[in-house]
């Protein structure tokens, strides 16, 4: 695909920009995933957010759906109307994994045939042209598991799958852990794709380079970690909001006690003038 090249080559150059200080292959496919992943923070950010609000509103939804049992058609409206109002992208999740999908797929081209993207002149297009340090814990990441015939050589491969899978796992819970059954379309049709994106990612990579497979596998621990920053700054801020609020009420109540106390005494004076 053309539209997919110029992804490729920027991808190959980076590659071996990062190979030329770690001459490593499997390592520099690791950090160049970390690269591309600060990249797209701010999409991850918001996803992350949205999330979590989709996870700290199920109380106001399950009241919405206990109200509007009997009326589907005024749930639906009721809950769109909720989501806008706070913010809230039921399909929020999807969109990194969207604007990745160029990533992957130049990603894909490069791991597969890397000598048409990587630069003649860099270290890594002479050592995989000759076969050097393109092992990475005896995988090579330029095969995909299912290329290997022989069972005991498929072990490493195998594993790194199955860590892909349980770090997608891992990583999904850790946003909706609070998250209940939920009757409204939108936020099963996210639950679901929550639960079978992780098996996909794993089935997909038996037939994928295994390059590609170490670039999930990095991408899922680095937002792990970025994912608990982002849940712990947000609950903070939650708790600081809602002392604010305490705090606000408090004041507002003080300042009505004492307009009423007030109020009599100035009936009173009134009445001694008269």
């Amino acid at each position: 695909m053309a539209i997919i090249e110029p992804f490729a080559l920027g991808i190959g150059f980076l590659l071996s920009f990062v190979y030329g200080y770690v001459p490593s292959y499997g390592a520099s496919i690791a950090i160049l995933t970390v690269i591309i992943n600060i990249i797209i923070f701010p999409l991850t950010l918001r996803q992350t957010r949205s999330t979590k609000r989709m996870q700290d509103v199920q109380p106001e939804l399950k009241r919405l759906q206990k109200k509007h049992k009997d009326n589907k058609e005024e749930l639906n409206k009721e809950i769109a109307a909720f989501y806008k109002e706070k913010g809230i992208n039921p399909l929020g999740c999807v969109v990194p994994l969207l604007v990745q999908m160029p990533v992957w797929f130049a990603l894909f081209r490069v791991l597969r045939e890397p000598l048409l993207f990587i630069p003649k002149s860099q270290s890594l297009f002479l050592d995989l042209e000759n076969n050097v340090n393109i092992l990475f814990f005896n995988m090579d990441l330029q095969i995909p598991a299912s290329e290997i015939s022989n069972w005991i050589e498929r072990v490493p491969y195998i594993i790194v799958i199955l860590m892909v899978v349980a770090t997608a796992l891992f990583q999904q819970k850790q946003i909706t852990k609070k998250q209940g059954k939920s009757d409204n379309p939108q936020a099963q049709q996210m639950q679901m794709i929550g639960k079978v994106m992780p098996v996909f990612f794993g089935f997909i990579s038996w037939t994928l380079p295994s390059g590609l497979v170490i670039y999930f596998l990095t991408g899922n621990i680095f937002r792990i970690g970025q994912q608990a920053l982002i849940i712990r700054i947000e609950d903070k801020n939650e708790i600081n909001d809602e002392k604010h609020e305490k705090e606000k009420d408090q004041t507002e109540d003080k300042e009505e006690n004492n307009q009423q106390e007030q109020d009599p005494r100035k009936n009173r004076k009134k009445r001694r003038r008269k």
